[in-house]
């Protein structure tokens, strides 16, 4: 069996959960019509890279915990100030067209933003634009189904900017917990943070050292298609190591 089949099939499996939150192995032998024992080499997978557990001939979704609204995470962690703070130092005079993920550390950069020069400023997030709204940048916004405790659009249809291309892109990320590289809880949240990477020249992830102690549902993107990682020095020694491997490494 083809790779790319096998990763199709895990991909479906893990949209199932999400939408089910459980599901017996025999309904996924039928669904897909493959053996009992492809279908447990499947489940054992994504159980390592931590988005389901299994029990008693089920699959079950792995919860995380409810983020609070985004606002309040802005104050909960003050080292996201120097990742910011470390953020800002990454933009050249030569980056005028960018792109802001959402979540609470990328509010604050949009925040320390407001001091460069005039910059052209795509986002989905609500809570970046409300920091940016009163400055001199130009800003754009991805419309889509509004999530007040993300404070941010999500579009899971297609692309309302589809020939930008960006000088450089931030996002954020949800727990990487046994990943190999930066997440998100939302399967639309992950479509729309890998459309903008595509598009972007210089893509940077900014994550605190907490976020190495949670799980996400789905994978955005590994590390090597990133060129920057910012994170805390706290982060554990493993994934310092392997994000090295592919990306470059700035820790505040």
């Amino acid at each position: 069996m083809k790779a790319a089949e096998i990763a199709k099939r895990r991909k479906q499996i893990t949209e199932l959960l999400y939408q089910q939150k459980e599901i017996k192995v025999r309904e996924l032998v039928r669904k897909f019509q493959v053996s009992d024992e492809t279908i447990r080499k499947d489940l054992a997978y994504l159980a390592a890279e931590g988005v389901l557990e299994k029990k008693h001939g089920k699959a079950r979704l792995i919860f995380e915990k409810e983020l609070a609204p985004v606002f309040q995470r802005t104050t909960q962690f003050p080292e996201k100030n120097k990742l910011t703070q470390a953020a800002m130092s990454c933009i050249t005079s030569e980056d005028y067209t960018i792109g802001l993920d959402q979540g609470s550390t990328l509010a604050l950069l949009a925040k320390k933003m407001l001091s460069l020069e005039e910059k052209q400023i795509f986002t989905s997030s609500l809570a970046a634009i409300t920091q940016l709204a009163n400055g001199h940048h130009k800003l754009f916004c991805f419309g889509g189904e509004y999530s007040p405790d993300d404070m941010a659009f999500r579009n899971s249809g297609s692309e309302i900017y589809p020939d930008i291309q960006f000088d450089l892109c931030f996002f954020g990320s949800s727990g990487v917990k046994n990943r190999k590289g930066f997440c998100t809880s939302s399967l639309i949240d992950a479509e729309a943070k890998r459309r903008m990477l595509k598009k972007s020249t210089k893509t940077i992830v900014l994550l605190d050292h907490t976020k190495f102690e949670k799980t996400s549902l789905v994978q955005v993107s590994p590390w090597s298609e990133v060129d920057i990682v910012i994170s805390n020095k706290e982060l554990p020694l493993d994934y310092e190591r392997m994000i090295r491997a592919y990306a470059k490494l700035i820790l505040v």
